[in-house]
C-alpha cells in the first residue's frame, strides 16, 4: 500500500466534512495524534495507514500521482443526486475543556 501524504490525509478528512473530535470517534486514533499526522510528523506511520483506510472505507478514494500529475481525491459520496459528504452514523464527540488564558 502507497501511503499517502500528511496534507493529502487532512485533506480527506475535511473533503468528508469531518472534524478531528469526529474522526477520533470513529477510529479511536487520539485527536493529538490525528494533529501529528496530519502536520507529517514522524513516528505515526501506524495511525496513518489507519485513518488512510479509514478514509477509503467513508468513500475517499486517493489517486497516486502519475505522469507528472501530483495527488488526488474523489469523494464517492457526493455522487448523484443524494449529494453528501459522507454516509458516516453520528458520533458523540467528547467535550473538551477550554483553558483561557489569565484565570
Amino acid at each position: 500500500m502507497l501511503v499517502v501524504p500528511a496534507i493529502i490525509l487532512k485533506l480527506a478528512r475535511e473533503f468528508l466534512g469531518l472534524s478531528q473530535d469526529e474522526v477520533e470517534a470513529h477510529t479511536h486514533v487520539s485527536r493529538s495524534t490525528i494533529q501529528r499526522v496530519e502536520r507529517g510528523r514522524g513516528g505515526v506511520l501506524n495511525s496513518a495507514v489507519e485513518l488512510q483506510k479509514f478514509y477509503q472505507n467513508s468513500g475517499i478514494e486517493f489517486l497516486p500521482p502519475t505522469s507528472g500529475a501530483g495527488w488526488g481525491l474523489v469523494n464517492n459520496n457526493a455522487v448523484g443526486d443524494d449529494f453528501r459528504l459522507n454516509k458516516l452514523e453520528s458520533v458523540v464527540v467528547r467535550n473538551r475543556s477550554v483553558q483561557k488564558e489569565g484565570r
